[in-house]
């Protein structure tokens, strides 16, 4: 499976267009996602107008992919975080566009990931029970005919959790 098409070797992006003021402005936005123009402005000498442009074009360039809040699972009765390997019975494209937009629609997906190494995906899953993920389990294999195998750890503790990049 190693020489899948879905494993070649991508382009990780070009930051050739983020300047030093944009990385600042990316780095106020990490902290602060309701950070506003004046403030963001204030705090890199830009002006608010020119503040707006920049941000206006990170987010046209998908610099930017989002604002969201930060939900601590456990507080809506989400306790359970699994990390799900997945690997796959067969590489046939109209099976992978099921199985992308299965983890697309699942609400329980956070995240999922195309991996080298012995499986093929890696998800994290969050769930309110183990009874709970076990019927996801279910729903997956039964609706992804080449998913062979999945493996599964639960998470005992969570020692960091975030979504910031580091901007050097």
């Amino acid at each position: 499976m190693d020489s899948l098409p879905r494993r070649r070797a991508g382009s990780n992006g070009s930051p050739e267009n983020v300047t030093a003021v944009d990385r600042e402005i990316l780095a106020i936005l990490q902290e602060d996602a309701r950070a506003t123009i004046e403030d963001i402005a204030a705090r890199t000498g830009l002006s608010p107008s020119s503040a707006q442009r920049r941000l206006q074009r990170l987010r046209e360039q998908k610099v930017i992919l989002g604002d969201v809040s930060i939900i601590d699972p456990k507080k809506v009765g989400l306790g359970v975080t699994l990390l799900v390997e997945l690997e796959l019975e067969r590489d046939r494209p109209e099976l992978m566009v099921n199985l992308h937009q299965w983890i697309a629609k699942t609400p329980e997906v956070q995240e999922a990931w195309c991996i080298t190494g012995r499986g093929d995906y890696t998800l994290v899953v969050v769930c309110g029970s183990i009874d709970d993920f076990d019927t996801l389990a279910e729903r997956l294999v039964n609706e992804n005919p080449n998913v062979r195998k999945f493996t599964t750890h639960v998470v005992l503790k969570t020692l960091k959790r975030g979504l910031a990049v580091p901007l050097k």
